[in-house]
């Protein structure tokens, strides 16, 4: 065997072990994911690369480091009660949306109120559980990561149920986004993963952008749901020594994975079957919101009918609640797509933000200046650090991923931890010369179309200023 192959099959066992802990991990069989600098040479700098050169990267990374280990002590009752009040928020969304769906459709109320519950259960309530942002609080066991959504189609449905499998979702986003961010091996690389749009000649502008528009409305099931079961289904070949992997190069597995690519003759049954993805992956889902709930507010109709609640016949009453239900149903699905896709796709896009060549060991300080310079946050409560109903709103509107910067910083923290810790650290950074990018979601999403469209890139982090002792090559 080459040294070559010896070095890949390392790198793919550590991939094994990593795929069965939790959040906190040390991925530095990552690094083989990357091409190690070249040149030791340090290039002139571009002037809004400037700070990279004088920052004490120790120091930065020390207060960084100092006021997680604070944050993390503090947390208790208090972030338990947050929760409770959040997810409360969450469910009477739902709620609401399920009562009013059958009364019309195209309800523009029940539509906004079921979009936005799909979408905070999944960004605040199972992003920041899932992360272990609670397995230190006293929860009676309601939000410990090992336990939320995974293990059986019962516990999806009660905790966390969603196009997206919960284990597959934890593998993909909680360890390779979160330490890989902004390398080759990161998954939600969007610059990356939509690099055949960018590159799309100018004849073919107006086909790009129908494109764009077909994903923002459809990518959670089109492109998220097949892309994180990839993930998981490659850690558990990598687990049973798949001859298969031998046969695919870096290049092709890193590619992401929308509906149907596993189904085309040279692909076929490449990752997953369509069994697998469509009755595993996405088929609960599916049946439970569009099928059962429909279903059910029919049921109810008909019944409040043969009561004389209603003047119709019971069956003419089924009928328009169960479609105006569905009609609904499927707004919200569009509206939520393109709502998460706000707050989502551009939390680590634009032309003010870098990518990276090289691993960085996690916890490290190049670890730590990563996360910041490589992640944006959006409005933020207050601003202050302040809490209370009217921050907790502004938060709430945004999937609670406009402390995406903080997030990085520290995963496994509560959102209220997030919400104490955004004006400290923002002044961090500037006392130390790194930039902490913070603009309106509507800013950062016409960077991230400016990006995908091919009409901007990202910064690149100049390889020879990577710190010797953190980036492992």
């Amino acid at each position: 065997m080459s040294a070559i192959q010896q070095s890949r099959g390392s790198s793919d066992d550590e991939l094994d072990r990593l795929s069965t802990r939790g959040t906190e991990l040390n991925l530095a069989g990552l690094a083989d994911l990357d091409e190690p600098p070249h040149s030791k040479k340090a290039p002139v700098l571009a002037r809004e690369d400037e700070w990279i050169a004088s920052l004490d990267l120790d120091a930065f990374a020390l207060e960084l480091k100092t006021l997680g280990k604070t944050l993390a002590a503090q947390q208790g009752d208090a972030d338990v009660r947050h929760l409770d009040k959040i997810v409360a928020w969450q469910r009477a969304c739902t709620a609401f949306g399920v009562a009013t769906m059958g009364l019309v459709a195209y309800n523009p109320l029940a539509i906004f109120a079921l979009s936005t519950g799909v979408l905070t259960r999944w960004t605040i309530v199972a992003h920041h559980v899932c992360h272990g942002g609670f397995d230190k609080c006293e929860t009676k066991g309601r939000y410990n990561r090992f336990t939320f959504g995974v293990g059986s189609t019962y516990r999806r449905c009660v905790d966390w149920l969603d196009w997206m499998l919960v284990e597959a979702w934890n593998v993909e986003h909680n360890q390779l986004h979160h330490y890989s961010l902004g390398e080759d091996a990161d998954p939600d690389l969007v610059e990356r993963n939509l690099a055949n749009l960018r590159e799309m000649p100018a004849v073919l502008t107006p086909l790009k952008y129908a494109v764009v528009a077909f994903l923002i409305v459809t990518w959670k099931w089109f492109y998220y749901a097949p892309n994180t079961f990839k993930v998981l289904s490659l850690n558990q070949m990598r687990r049973r020594d798949d001859p298969r992997l031998a046969q695919w190069s870096k290049e092709w597995q890193e590619e992401a994975c929308v509906v149907g690519s596993w189904a085309v003759w040279w692909n076929f049954g490449k990752y997953f079957t369509n069994v697998d993805f469509f009755g595993r992956v996405l088929g609960p889902f599916f049946v439970v919101r569009f099928l059962l709930l429909p279903a059910l507010v029919a049921a109810a109709a008909a019944a409040a009918a043969s009561v004389g609640l209603l003047s119709s016949a019971p069956a003419v009453a089924a009928a328009y609640a169960g479609r105006s239900s569905l009609i609904n149903l499927v707004a919200a699905e569009l509206l939520t797509n393109a709502h998460a896709f706000l707050v989502v796709a551009t939390n680590h896009c634009g032309d003010d933000l870098y990518r990276f060549e090289g691993h960085a060991t996690p916890r490290s300080p190049t670890f730590f200046m990563r996360q910041v310079v490589s992640s944006v946050n959006f409005a933020t409560g207050d601003g202050k650090g302040g809490q209370g109903h009217l921050a907790d709103v502004v938060d709430f509107l945004q999937g609670w991923l406009n402390y995406q910067i903080e997030h990085h910083l520290w995963p496994d923290l509560s959102m209220l931890s997030y919400q104490k810790a955004q004006p400290l650290v923002r002044d961090i950074c500037k006392r130390h010369g790194v930039p902490y990018v913070q603009e309106s979601v509507w800013v950062r999403f016409v960077k991230t179309v400016s990006i995908i469209g091919g009409r901007s890139s990202m910064r690149r982090f100049p390889a020879q200023y990577n710190s010797a002792k953190d980036v492992v090559s």
